[in-house]
């Protein structure tokens, strides 16, 4: 019999595009629901076969290749990457990160330090999406959970479009990656094809997710097709690349690591 494939995948909205060519091949390939955070682990030790992982984590491991031509991206606004402050963002001393992304946490010290000029202490926050207990001045908040958060009351950022901002870049937050010594025959081409057939079903998807996530069907909408971009193309790879830069300025990231793609 025939091994299936093993994809881990984050159980966001944004991802479901990515993966809809996919879901009716039950006998042939198999998901792994997890946080992107835990994702690199399970592909390290073997777990799944092919990981949809936060774009930092590449850079801090030297044995994967990505897969060409898909990621989860961004060019502005975002919705799902926020930061939600009690106090104005030149005056935040505190803030806890959403432990579920690592990319996430490190775009959040960037923006800060390298842009904001703000110096804050960072703690992680391990909740869902209930905020106002919080003894931080800040919240860094990702996925659903930060779109479920009404900003009433609250300084928000978005980081996505903080980046773009700043740098007039496309910001990758996920991209696809195997190992690099693991071949997969044909996973560059099954994954293209899924990424192609889910944005050509936005709209049914749309439906089925505002009825999982209680948002309206023209916010799925609207999220999946304007603030969510599937694409690496040449901005997203300059993009990705001047992230890995101010990542290493700051030590969150290794020096000297080159992106490479997968070819088969």
């Amino acid at each position: 019999m025939k091994n299936k494939i093993r994809i881990g995948v984050v159980p966001y909205l944004n991802a479901k595009p990515l993966i809809y060519g996919l879901t009716h091949k039950p006998d042939s390939i198999e998901f792994i629901f997890e946080a992107p955070s835990l994702l690199p682990g399970m592909l390290n030790n073997d777990q799944i076969d092919v990981a949809l992982i936060p774009a930092i984590e590449y850079f801090r491991n030297d044995s994967y290749a990505i897969i060409p031509d898909i990621s989860i991206s961004s060019v502005g606004t975002v919705e799902s990457v926020k930061i939600f402050s009690k106090v104005p963002l030149q005056d935040v001393h505190t803030i806890a990160l959403d432990k579920s992304s690592s990319t996430s946490s490190t775009l959040t010290r960037i923006i800060f330090s390298e842009y904001m000029h703000v110096f804050p202490q960072y703690t992680q926050w391990n909740k869902q999406y209930d905020i106002s207990q919080t003894i931080t001045d800040a919240v860094l908040l990702i996925g659903d959970n930060a779109m479920k958060v009404m900003d009433n009351g609250y300084f928000t950022l978005d980081l996505g479009q903080a980046w773009f901002e700043y740098t007039g870049f496309p910001f990758v937050y996920a991209v696809w990656v195997v190992k690099r010594n693991r071949r997969i025959a044909g996973i560059n081409r099954l994954l293209k094809n899924s990424k192609d057939a889910g944005i050509q079903s936005i709209g049914d998807l749309a439906v089925t997710e505002s009825q999982r996530l209680n948002f309206t069907q023209e916010r799925c909408l609207r999220y999946l097709t304007d603030s969510i971009r599937y694409n690496l193309g040449k901005d997203e790879i300059n993009g990705l690349q001047l992230f890995y830069n101010h990542a290493v300025s700051l030590g969150l990231a290794p020096k000297g690591v080159e992106v490479i793609f997968n070819e088969t």
